[in-house]
């Protein structure tokens, strides 16, 4: 899809014409619900207009986040079914910004919701002073649940929010600390390996392979955790589970044959010394950018 951030009024007509209709991650609204300074009073309680679209903006938000994230459209009316009913007229941009919009996310879900964009789209064909607002939200990750200022949590189904149940909220907890587990593995490990990519090229070039270092200098270290890291290698792809443990292997051989040599120094079999040393070097470079690309998914 489009980045939110580069859409106009053609990409909103698109999607009406499109007739897309809510789901579990796109949220229609109209454009009065940005009226935040509505001072009307509420009919059945306490509080103004503008404090209940504020707090169903909150709601909205939270809710997608703890759902599958997804978009919040301002300016699109909407008919019976959620479908679009098309584009309305738009809010005024000297009462409302994206600025305030997002101070507002910002300031009222706990934890925060990070990684969400809010984007302004001028409505030119409503004339002059006319603006439509997009809502990009994360799934939320390592931060999960997201909790409203009235201290309730909600989460998206198919286009309704709903109050989390506490089982729900519970489950959430837990994927999230898991979610930050895998992804605090994944950087201790990506040191580690390079450190050992570092070791591997560091020997190649060392004189040791001509008998001019004591063979115990060219041993190389595994840490602890990366050799008691498999429960949580196992949450990684597959291809980078076996690279991963060939690694280790291969380091073991490696050290094997340095405890093998004459005691002194490593000169036979050099040409083996420098194949294993390769091979690490090479897999230790593919396990770095594996792991870097699942730090990159980290909200």
């Amino acid at each position: 899809m489009k980045d939110v951030r580069e859409w106009n009024e053609n990409d909103l007509d698109d999607l009406v014409a499109a007739d897309q209709k809510e789901t579990t991650t796109l949220d229609y609204k109209g454009s009065a619900a940005l009226a935040f300074k509505d001072k009307t009073p509420l009919k059945n309680s306490k509080g103004t207009l503008g404090e209940k679209h504020r707090h169903d903006l909150i709601c909205d938000v939270a809710a997608m986040a703890n759902a599958e994230g997804g978009l919040i459209i301002y300016g699109i009316r909407e008919r019976n079914g959620g479908y679009p009913d098309g584009i309305d007229d738009g809010a005024d941009p000297k009462m409302v910004s994206a600025e305030q919009i997002e101070q507002i996310i910002l300031s009222n879900i706990n934890p925060r919701v990070e990684g969400f964009v809010v984007h302004r789209i001028d409505l030119n064909s409503k004339g002059k002073g006319s603006c439509a607002f997009v809502i990009s939200i994360p799934k939320a990750h390592k931060n999960a649940p997201h909790q409203a200022d009235d201290k309730l949590y909600y989460r998206r189904h198919d286009a309704t929010k709903l109050v989390m149940e506490d089982n729900e909220i519970r489950d959430m907890i837990a994927r999230s600390l898991e979610f930050g587990k895998k992804f605090g593995i994944a950087w201790d490990l990506l040191l580690e390996i390079r450190r050992i990519v570092a070791a591997a090229k560091a020997r190649q070039q060392s004189r040791a392979i001509s008998g001019g270092v004591p063979g115990k200098d060219l041993m190389i270290t595994v840490s602890p955790s990366l050799r008691s890291s498999g429960v949580a290698v196992m949450s990684f792809p597959q291809p980078l589970r076996m690279k991963a443990a060939r690694l280790i292997n291969t380091v073991d051989e490696y050290n094997s044959l340095v405890e093998l040599s004459d005691g002194q120094h490593v000169l036979a079999g050099a040409a083996q010394f420098v194949t294993l040393l390769r091979q690490l070097a090479q897999d230790g470079e593919e396990i770095c950018a594996g792991l870097e690309e699942i730090l990159k998914d980290q909200p």
